[in-house]
């Protein structure tokens, strides 16, 4: 799942099925799918922006330390951008 913010680098898709595998090869099926959401979720290098967080069930990436973190067949991965406003 995107949040909305990123939904417009996604053709205003939020919800994606992607093959089930580790979370780097599900990132990699949502970024071919749709080029433009790589740089507003990730580095040059591929490392998470810091004002993006992705969850996997209810654990953050960040938290499971690695990108190639298994993900279950029917698992909810969601990708979330800051909002700022003011």
């Amino acid at each position: 799942m995107l949040s909305t913010p990123l939904a417009r680098f996604a053709d205003g898709e939020t919800r994606f099925r992607v093959p089930a595998g580790t979370f780097q090869e599900v990132i990699d099926e949502v970024y071919e799918r749709h080029p433009a959401l790589r740089t507003r979720v990730a580095d040059s290098s591929g490392a998470l922006l810091p004002f993006v967080s992705v969850y996997v069930g209810e654990d953050n990436i960040r938290d499971l330390g690695s990108p190639d973190v298994a993900v279950a067949p029917r698992s909810t991965v969601m990708i979330m951008s800051a909002v700022a406003g003011g």
